[in-house]
């Protein structure tokens, strides 16, 4: 038997932020697939399950639910195109939207950029449901948008704005991406840091740095590099070793006066994911895979990113 939820009926019921759900959603924490209109559907007794971790009492009955053939079609349709008003679209992600949607502006006034060279989220979102997906993927807005998410947080219908926009920019082709942003991806995939900082100079400025904290402020400090078994593994800004090398000596201070043990990797360090920002899932995915393996690697426990 299958349960029929919505992500806010959900997240009121067991009193978390809808974003929480749509996270465990995305996970796989939460093993629901998209269901018709904006609704989700799961197996009844992994909503059981949930309810029992969370020492609930199920609000409903088994006879609430849906036919499991009902999944099967949906797997089969969730990667297709939607037809909204027939109009094909290849980025809007529920075309219930078309309706949901009540260009109220409630989205545009929490975005700290509204109005910029005309962006506009309501805007966005109307473009999508009307199948005018060249016009937003050939568009500056996606690339100015912070991702901040205060547009989604706003809106009364939960329309997954963020979701949309990495979508649009995902399906931007990878050598029309903003320079930056691409260069950067494809260095990290082949350097391990987004500006291509060599190891051997990264390692030779990480010593250097460690020497001038021991003779200024922090006796007997050393660089810890590649130490395995330490609890937390810090990743870096490429752009601080770059050009901005003694702002790292403010948290190694911070660290060196809290007794904690950490270390830094010699190789793949980068701790900004420009694959997130780009809407490249693939790199991204490479990215992350390599800071999991170092933190294997070297036995740590915790994770430390500086953005």
């Amino acid at each position: 038997m299958m349960y029929e939820f919505k992500v806010s009926q959900l997240a009121e019921e067991f009193g978390v932020h809808r974003n929480t759900i749509r996270n465990w959603i995305n996970a796989g924490t939460l093993p629901a697939k998209e269901g018709p209109g904006r609704k989700y559907l799961m197996k009844f007794h992994d909503y059981q399950k949930l309810c029992e971790k969370f020492g609930r009492e199920p609000h409903v009955n088994p006879s609430n639910h849906v036919d499991p053939e009902v999944l099967g079609t949906l797997e089969e349709t969730d990667i297709a195109p939607l037809l909204i008003n027939g109009v094909k679209s290849e980025l809007v992600l529920d075309p219930s939207w078309a309706d949901s949607c009540l260009t109220c502006g409630t989205c545009a006034s929490a975005c700290p950029i509204s109005g910029v060279d005309g962006l506009d989220p309501r805007k966005i979102v109307r473009m999508a449901v009307l199948g005018l997906d060249k016009e937003l993927v050939d568009s500056t807005w996606p690339w100015k948008c912070t991702m901040c998410g205060k547009c989604e947080e706003a809106c009364p219908e939960n329309i997954q704005i963020v979701a949309l926009m990495r979508k649009i920019r995902g399906a931007r082709e990878r050598d029309k991406v903003p320079g930056p942003i691409h260069k950067g991806v494809v260095m990290c995939l082949e350097r391990g840091n987004n500006l291509g900082i060599p190891k051997d100079d990264f390692i030779f400025l990480c010593e250097d740095l460690a020497e001038e904290l021991a003779e200024d402020c922090c006796p007997g400090f050393t660089a810890p590099l590649d130490v395995h078994g330490a609890r937390v593994m810090v990743t870096v800004n490429s752009k601080e070793p770059f050009g901005e090398p003694d702002d790292m000596k403010w948290w190694w201070k911070i660290f060196y006066a809290a007794g904690e043990s950490w270390t830094i990797p010699t190789e793949n360090w980068e701790g900004v994911n420009w694959g997130l920002f780009s809407g490249d899932d693939e790199s991204m995915k490479t990215i992350v895979g390599r800071l999991v393996d170092n933190m294997r690697r070297l036995n740590c426990k915790v994770l430390l990113l500086p953005e």
